[in-house]
């Protein structure tokens, strides 16, 4: 890919992502100010909705908590733009979905951020590191998000796994 044909479709994902803020050029101004962590604080429920997954239901289905194969695993899996934040106390994975989808998540461990009363960390588009919030799969268009069923899948596989090892320690096995 050129330079040029790089940076238009990283301006054109840009532009998408602040389109959900009442203001797109403060989320702009967020995402340039290092005070914010290149974060900008966008409201869930506009043009995404928002699955906030736990990070040890997301690294349970994965089987490891390294971040390059916890990529690796969610790009051949769900398909779609997924933020980690890092920041959080509770430290999860937000997995970005079509509006009105994933509503049927309401558990502690994997929740729909409520839509118009939740507003999300979103980094800059090339914020693809540590620390604090950054992109695991930025988007790579504009409109591109997580397929729900294969968020469902993750979710799933991840609870299903953390039942298997909390089973094995209570019967005192060894893994």
């Amino acid at each position: 890919m050129t330079g040029q044909v790089a940076y238009s479709r990283g301006l054109g994902v840009a532009n998408w992502l602040a389109s959900a803020h009442p203001d797109p050029e403060q989320a702009k101004a967020e995402w340039g100010d290092p005070r914010k962590g290149h974060v900008a604080l966008i409201p869930t429920g506009r043009i995404f909705d928002t699955v906030r997954v736990a990070a040890k239901v997301v690294h349970a289905a994965v089987g490891d908590t390294d971040d390059a194969r916890v990529a690796a695993f969610l790009s051949a899996l769900v398909d779609g733009p997924v933020i980690h934040d890092a920041y959080s106390a509770s430290i999860a994975y937000c997995f970005l979905v079509p509006l009105g989808s994933c509503a049927h998540h309401r558990a502690d461990d994997a929740h729909r951020l409520v839509p118009g009363t939740t507003w999300l960390g979103v980094p800059e588009a090339a914020r693809t590191a540590r620390p604090g919030a950054f992109w695991v799969l930025a988007p790579r268009q504009y409109d591109d998000l997580c397929i729900p069923g294969y968020v469902d899948q993750l979710i799933r596989a991840g609870r299903r796994n953390l039942a298997k090892a909390a089973e094995i320690a209570r019967e005192g096995c060894p893994q």
